[in-house]
């Protein structure tokens, strides 16, 4: 009897261990599931988040030929007016700028070493200069197969028009090297500002700064930027504000040099 007795004992226990190891064997496949479709939410939101959506999906632009030349569309409105939505855009940063109360030019010519360049905004930071590029597009920016060039789609009457432009981030490089070279700052940012409906592909989403991010970023001091010293921002503020008064009333040439330069 002490031996059935045993034996018995051995099976219950045994049985207890089985239902045991089946409940913690179901529960770590619940848990392996969990895992599972939090990874999926996550690369999901990777992919797909930062993604600015529009606010009409607009079918995918045609792919570039091997051939493709920067031809001009035919714009429709919204489009037709480039320069009336691209001064509608820079008097939206300059609102944000006043409000901020910092020290600001607009559409400032500066020449150096190389001619003339038109800048849309320059201004003091308690840390350096800022140099702002502003845009002011609809429909969607990606990059395209040429280096420093950018490319916007947008719907129109044939189904779907682009246009090819220089990367506003190489142009505005430009406009820092003129900065630097005028003033001997090293402590000078180029900033990309959106601000238009536009939307991106992540390509270009990482290089520009929408308008409604625009004064936190300005608040922010650039990673690897030290203060620099008050008298020498002074001076070279003052630098640049000599500059903007005497190049003023000299547009006409810097747009007929354009026009040399890309005819």
């Amino acid at each position: 009897m002490d031996k059935l007795g045993a034996i018995i004992a051995m099976a219950v226990c045994l049985l207890v261990l089985l239902n045991i190891s089946t409940v913690f064997a179901f529960l770590f496949l619940l848990v392996k599931i969990a895992l599972v479709v939090g990874l999926l939410a996550l690369a999901g939101f990777l992919v797909f988040g930062f993604i600015e959506k529009p606010e009409k999906h607009l079918p995918p632009p045609p792919p570039p030929t091997k051939d493709e030349a920067p031809a001009e569309p035919v714009f429709e409105k919204p489009y037709f007016d480039a320069h009336e939505k691209g001064r509608e855009g820079e008097e939206k940063v300059s609102a944000i700028l006043q409000h901020m109360g910092w020290p600001a030019l607009h559409n400032v010519l500066l020449e150096d070493d190389r001619g003339l360049t038109e800048i849309d905004h320059l201004v003091k930071a308690p840390w350096g200069i800022v140099v702002i590029e502003t845009k002011n597009y609809d429909g969607f920016i990606s990059g395209s197969s040429t280096p420093g060039v950018w490319k916007q789609s947008f719907p129109n009457s044939t189904g779907v028009g682009y246009r090819l432009f220089m990367d506003p981030v190489h142009q505005n490089y430009r406009h820092v090297c003129a900065v630097k070279y005028l003033t001997g700052l090293e402590n000078v940012q180029s900033l990309v500002v959106f601000a238009g409906r536009a939307y991106t592909s992540p390509f270009v989403h990482h290089q520009v700064v929408r308008l409604k991010d625009l004064e936190r970023v300005l608040r922010t001091r650039p990673e690897g930027f030290a203060y620099v010293d008050e008298r020498e921002l002074e001076r070279a503020w003052y630098v640049l504000q000599q500059a903007f008064v005497a190049n003023t009333g000299r547009g006409r040439e810097h747009i007929d040099k354009l026009r040399q330069r890309f005819s």
